[in-house]
């Protein structure tokens, strides 16, 4: 009955692993094209804006453990979300989108990425040990300061928040297919060893 339960346990998780794969795969195409829908509407060039990331995580390397690659894949999709619904925000309360039929192709587009998103999120949430201490591996904030220089200004901080969209659920298509079945017990044993370090720190 161990073996079977064992045996179980692998194919749940390479099942969690594959559903991830697929999210992400999907929503990296559904991201391309919201990005160039925005780079339509607002007539920027097809070339993408230079400067830092707004997204603060660092990107996996290929010496890190699997575990460690999700949940860095993880934490950078979670300040992405937390971006997208400033912009959002922006572009409802400071550009009226919304009342604008021409922009109806994307703010669907829009509303598929945020949903795809959070769906994606999830799926990572899941590889993870119940989605516990994700925060205790990634330190530092999103480089989001709104910016004050004017409309124009504010169109390239949205720009660059949708680029790390893309920039990130890539990322995640090409991380996520190297997680082996056993990435889920890897993780789990990284997150008892990093909750057994916080009890003897609190001790």
């Amino acid at each position: 009955m161990a073996g079977k339960g064992a045996n179980g346990k692998q194919l749940s998780g390479a099942y969690r692993g594959g559903k991830a794969v697929q999210l992400a795969r999907l929503l990296y195409t559904e991201s391309v094209r919201l990005l160039d829908l925005y780079k339509q509407r607002e007539s920027f060039p097809q070339t993408a804006i230079s400067g830092e990331h707004l997204v603060s995580v660092p990107c996996p390397t290929p010496h890190l453990p699997t575990g460690e690659k999700v949940w860095l894949v993880h934490a950078a999709l979670r300040q992405c979300q937390g971006l997208l619904d400033r912009a959002i925000v922006l572009e409802d309360t400071e550009l009226g989108l919304p009342g604008n039929k021409d922009n109806n192709e994307y703010l669907s587009q829009r509303k598929v990425v945020k949903e795809r998103l959070g769906h994606l999120l999830q799926s990572t949430k899941t590889l993870l040990v119940d989605g516990v201490g994700t925060a205790a591996v990634v330190t530092g904030q999103e480089r989001a300061e709104e910016p004050d220089g004017g409309l124009f200004a504010m169109k390239v901080w949205i720009y660059r928040i949708i680029q790390d969209v893309v920039y990130w659920t890539n990322m995640a298509s090409e991380t996520l297919p190297s997680v082996p079945m056993q990435a889920v017990n890897e993780t789990r044993k990284m997150a008892r060893n990093r909750r057994k370090g916080k009890r003897t720190a609190r001790r």
